[in-house]
């Protein structure tokens, strides 16, 4: 469900125009964690190919340092790593409070002998279990480690990144985390949806809005009758708000979109109860009595950033290159550090929050 896409050259492809970090500055923070995310990526084709280190300037870039590659002991491949600030503990200024570490995981890589345990890894993501498996919980070891580290220390911010199916473990490891009592900063870039990807269903709302509204209720039904508990009865999760980045154009994460259409809509009703029960089931979960998990996107609040831009991909009459260059580029980790003001004008910012569940949109564009 991912890639990196082929750029690996930072001096080629990476926001070179980024030379000082305004960490006050959200569109920077975006950047930033995102680049580092590309960082694992190149660190994984670093190893495949054997080749001379082209991954370091993904981090060094912004004051990094690699710290620890995350391994996944089923195949020996990288999917994340622990990077640490070099200034945080130095008498440096700063613009804005920067992260002490940043913790990043990567996506699926289909063109490596590690695509195999890749796609198990996103199968669990379907059936909304990810969170048993291995590497979420390598990750949620590998996170309580950092911060046992740093437990004297009030100071220290520690963020998670990830893209695709590296979105999905941050997300799941940052709701652990925020259970037991230590919310962090998250950033997921094309995280997965298991909900059926209707929003790139076209002129077909009433079908869709009438599919969502059954779905809702009928899982809100079971939650009652069934007294099943899902996190919004936990005040922490609803005071954690991550940054989501999505684009409309890509399968893997168009429905968040159409989540939060659906949310305004059932609230516009006085539905909003149900909806919001609902959603912390898994419909296949329960048609195929999978232990019950909560979905990836069951998220009481977040910021959820979408790129409105039109995709320019290569042209061709081959209709098949054409959805997969399409797919590529919607769902690609470069449009994250978007250099150009113009086009970050396109993007648009909708902000969930647990009291009243309403989307509030507004243009994002570059400071």
């Amino acid at each position: 469900m991912g890639g990196g896409g082929k750029g690996d050259d930072f001096n080629n492809v990476g926001p070179k125009y980024l030379t000082c970090v305004d960490w006050s500055n959200s569109n920077h923070r975006t950047a930033v964690a995102s680049c580092l995310v590309q960082g694992v990526y190149s660190l994984q084709r670093d190893k495949i190919k054997k080749r001379k280190s082209e991954a370091h300037l993904w981090w060094e870039s912004f004051d990094f340092s690699l710290a620890e590659p995350l391994i996944n002991k089923d195949d020996n491949s990288i999917y994340g790593a622990v990077f640490e600030y070099k200034n945080y503990q130095k008498n440096i200024p700063h613009s804005g409070k920067p992260p002490s570490h940043v913790i990043a995981f990567r996506g699926t890589m289909l063109k490596f002998k590690t695509w195999y345990k890749d796609l198990k890894q996103d199968i669990r993501c379907l059936f909304n279990n990810l969170n048993k498996g291995s590497r979420c919980k390598h990750a949620t070891q590998t996170i309580e480690t950092v911060l046992k580290k740093h437990s004297t220390d009030e100071k220290v911010s520690v963020w998670l990144a990830g893209h695709s199916l590296g979105a999905g473990i941050a997300l799941l490891a940052a709701k652990t985390m925020t259970k037991r009592g230590f919310p962090l900063e998250t950033y997921a870039f094309n995280p997965p949806n298991s909900s059926l990807p209707l929003e790139k269903l076209s002129d077909i709302d009433v079908f869709k809005r009438v599919f969502r509204f059954s779905e809702s209720f009928f899982k809100g039904t079971i939650a009652v009758f069934s007294h099943n508990k899902t996190q919004q009865h936990d005040p922490r999760l609803a005071a954690w708000t991550p940054y989501v980045y999505v684009n409309p154009s890509d399968i893997v994460c168009a429905e968040y979109v159409g989540d939060v259409k659906h949310k305004n809509f059932m609230v516009d009703f006085g539905l909003g109860k149900i909806e919001s029960v609902g959603a912390g089931i898994s419909l296949r979960s329960l048609i195929f009595g999978i232990e019950r998990a909560e979905p990836i996107q069951h998220l009481l609040s977040a910021d959820i950033t979408v790129n409105k831009n039109k995709l320019n991909v290569v042209e061709t009459d081959n209709v098949l290159k054409k959805c997969w260059y399409e797919f590529k580029k919607a769902h690609g980790l470069a449009q994250w550090w978007e250099p150009n003001p113009t086009l970050r004008a396109n993007w648009e910012t909708h902000s969930i929050r647990p009291s009243n569940l309403c989307l509030e949109m507004e243009s994002s564009s570059s400071t």
